[in-house]
C-alpha cells in the first residue's frame, strides 16, 4: 500500500514526488501522459502510473490503496481534475492537500482577460500576428478568428495527436510549434520575432510554468500579451 499519492503533471508535483521517494516513503505518482511520466523516473519508494482518471477511477484507487494522503499537485488550470480528486477523496474519507503553485507578478504589462473566450473575442478586435502559448487544449476556439491560418503561431507539445489535432484545425506546419517547455527568455523572444507577433497569449501558470519568461520576453521584444487569468482563487499549501 503506498502511504502518499500524488496527482502530478507540474514540476511542483515531480519535484514532490522525488522528495517523498528521497526520505523513503512509499509514493505514487499520477500523471496524464506518457511525456510526463518522463519526467519521473520509478525507484523502490516511487511508482508511476500514466492515465487519465476520472472520479470513479479514482475512488477504486484511493479504497484500494488506502493512502494517508491525497496531495493534488495539478495545474492551475486543471479545474476539473482538482473536483474529481476532492469529491473522490470525500466520498472515500482519504485526507486530501492541495498543492498551489506561486502566481507570477504580471504588474501592468498584459491585458487581462477571465476566459478563452474573452481572449479571442479581444483579439478579433486587433491586428498583427499573435503567438499562442496555452497548450492545444482550446485551440479550437482561437481557429474562430478571421484570417487564423495566416495570423496565428500555436505552441503545443510535441506529440503526435496533439500535431495532428492542430492540423485538423487548420493549422500547418509553419503555423505549428512543436516544442516541450518551459522555454528561457531569450527563446521566447527569438520565436515571437522570428514570427514578427505583436500579440502572446498565455496562462498565469506561474513562475515553475515560464510566466515570468514569458512575460519578459514579451516586454523585450515590443510585444503585447493577452492574460487568461487564474480560473478561481484556491486554498492550498505551497510546495516549500
Amino acid at each position: 500500500m503506498y502511504k502518499v499519492l500524488v496527482f502530478a503533471g507540474t514540476t511542483e508535483g515531480y519535484e514532490i514526488c522525488r522528495f517523498l521517494a528521497d526520505h523513503k516513503i512509499e509514493t505514487k505518482g499520477f500523471v496524464a501522459t506518457e511525456y510526463g511520466s518522463k519526467s519521473l523516473t520509478e525507484n523502490e519508494f516511487l511508482t508511476v502510473q500514466t492515465g487519465r482518471l476520472d472520479a470513479a477511477d479514482m475512488e477504486e484507487v484511493f479504497l484500494q490503496e488506502k493512502p494517508e494522503m491525497v496531495l493534488d499537485a495539478t495545474h492551475p488550470y486543471a479545474a476539473e481534475v482538482t473536483v474529481n480528486i476532492r469529491t473522490a477523496c470525500e466520498n472515500t474519507q482519504t485526507a486530501y492537500y492541495r498543492v498551489l503553485r506561486e502566481a507570477g507578478e504580471h504588474e501592468d504589462r498584459a491585458v487581462y482577460v477571465d476566459s478563452v473566450q474573452a481572449a479571442t473575442d479581444y483579439l478579433d478586435q486587433t491586428q498583427g500576428n499573435v503567438l499562442l502559448t496555452t497548450g492545444s487544449k482550446e485551440l479550437a476556439k482561437f481557429a474562430e478568428l478571421p484570417d487564423y491560418k495566416n495570423r496565428v503561431y500555436a505552441r503545443v507539445l510535441p506529440l503526435p495527436g496533439v500535431i495532428a489535432s492542430c492540423a485538423e484545425l487548420g493549422f500547418d506546419a509553419a503555423h505549428t510549434i512543436g516544442m516541450q517547455g518551459p522555454f528561457s527568455m531569450d527563446m521566447n523572444v527569438a520565436m515571437l520575432q522570428s514570427f514578427h507577433a505583436e500579440w502572446m497569449v498565455t496562462k498565469e501558470s506561474g513562475r515553475n510554468g515560464g510566466f515570468e519568461e514569458k512575460i519578459e520576453a514579451a516586454k523585450k521584444a515590443g510585444v503585447r500579451v493577452v492574460l487568461i487569468g487564474r480560473p478561481k482563487e484556491e486554498e492550498g499549501l505551497s510546495e516549500d
